[in-house]
């Protein structure tokens, strides 16, 4: 009874597939999740051989849990979770129960905003940075000498949550004031605001090789937020550009000691220098994985699994193609009647994938955050541009209807 425990999942995306992939693989399925409504819909997961919901998952309850699961027999092969704030907890107990070599020191410093910034402190791609103490004084802190503008944080910000673009001494005491409401006891980040072309790196290090598995540019829209909600896949030619990108993310991977671990990274071009936006200690959710494997013919959870397992991943692309996927966001409010076009998006030229998110009845408002995103068409094409222009024609077919609230 091999088994592979996941540690929380989504409905979709990235930390799905790899709950599918891991029974694909023949493996039993145990999922542990605090999502009462994945136990009421029970039979939308058929590939989750054991479902187990805690209330609140600590660690003394999951290690639990686990006991009881030997009890029965389940050989545990490997503890996993692709969602924060899990990543490096799952990755402690599979490098003790199921002899794992993750690096959790690494993933643990990747969960929390301030301690990367921290061990990246003598690092190129840092921004400037101050940290604010929740017991300090707010007008001694305001009153400082500071640039704006500022990008004010959450350390434990996941999908663009809790993350606030602030202009002047005004917004930034109003948002310290926001966040001590919400996280009294919690530090806040501040950050030097980077202009600049962004990009999504997914990197796969094994026994300390530093694999560059896809490189995406990152479009972002500002409106309450900024979201992404386009992303284009190049294609890696073993040019400048790459070179000096592999370079930063090699520096910023020994800096942080990773061995053996999966991580992506959100990066900036400014003024000629790369600077670190942050990195998560997973690969990025939502489409990310289909795109990689549209893209090159790599399932990179499936291969963060086995490198969880201990076997060597396979990282060599099958193919080529060039990718552009367009999430879809709102701008107004309401509740949702129905959702028009997803057939019709499927047929256009181009389209490899569509996928709407919200169920009829859910209550929808503008993108504050990734989570807030709608959907996404992913497109193929001859080229980039043909294939970001797939997309977004395509994307044009669907339409929410609302009902105001």
């Amino acid at each position: 009874m091999e088994t592979i425990i996941f540690i929380e999942t989504t409905k979709s995306g990235s930390s799905r597939e790899a709950v599918k992939t891991a029974a694909r693989l023949g493996f039993i399925t145990v999922l542990f999740t605090e999502k009462k409504r994945f136990l009421k819909r029970r039979k939308e997961f058929p590939d989750i051989t054991q479902m187990i919901h805690f209330d609140k998952m600590t660690e003394d309850l999951i290690r639990t849990e686990i006991s009881q699961l030997q009890i029965q027999g389940k050989i545990i092969n490997a503890i996993i979770s692709f969602v924060d704030p899990f990543v490096s907890l799952a990755a402690q107990l599979s490098n003790e129960l199921c002899k794992s070599n993750i690096s959790v020191e690494a993933l643990r410093n990747m969960e929390d905003k301030t301690a990367t910034r921290k061990a990246l402190k003598e690092n190129p791609t840092t921004p400037k940075f101050e940290v604010y103490q929740p017991m300090a004084n707010i007008t001694d802190f305001i009153n400082k000498e500071h640039s704006f503008p500022l990008i004010v944080k959450s350390p434990l910000s996941k999908a663009s949550r809790d993350v606030y673009l602030v202009e002047n001494k005004y917004e930034l005491r109003k948002t310290i004031k926001k966040f001590l409401k919400i996280y009294p006891d919690q530090q806040i980040l501040l950050e030097e605001y980077l202009d600049g072309p962004q990009y999504l790196v997914e990197v796969l290090v094994h026994n300390g090789k530093i694999n560059i598995v896809a490189i995406f540019k990152q479009e972002i829209t500002k409106e309450i937020k900024f979201i992404v909600t386009g992303y284009a896949i190049r294609l890696n030619v073993k040019d400048d550009f790459y070179n000096k990108l592999y370079n930063t993310v090699e520096s910023i991977i020994n800096d942080l000691k990773v061995t053996n671990a999966a991580c992506h990274l959100e990066i900036r071009y400014v003024n000629g220098n790369w600077k670190l936006v942050e990195i998560n200690p997973r690969i990025s959710g939502g489409a990310m994985n289909r795109m990689i494997e549209e893209a090159f013919g790599i399932n990179l959870v499936e291969e963060t699994i086995r490198l969880y397992l201990g076997d060597e991943p396979n990282l060599i692309r099958k193919h080529e193609k060039h990718i552009y996927t367009h999430y879809l966001t709102i701008d107004s409010r309401g509740r949702l009647l129905k959702v028009t076009g997803k057939n019709r998006a499927s047929k256009e030229p181009g389209v490899r994938e569509v996928y709407i998110k919200p169920r009829k009845g859910a209550i929808m408002r503008p993108a504050e955050s990734m989570g807030h995103r709608n959907g996404y068409v992913i497109a193929t094409g001859n080229n980039l541009d043909e294939a970001k222009a797939n997309a977004v024609n395509a994307s044009r077919n669907i339409k929410f209807y609302l009902e105001p609230l």
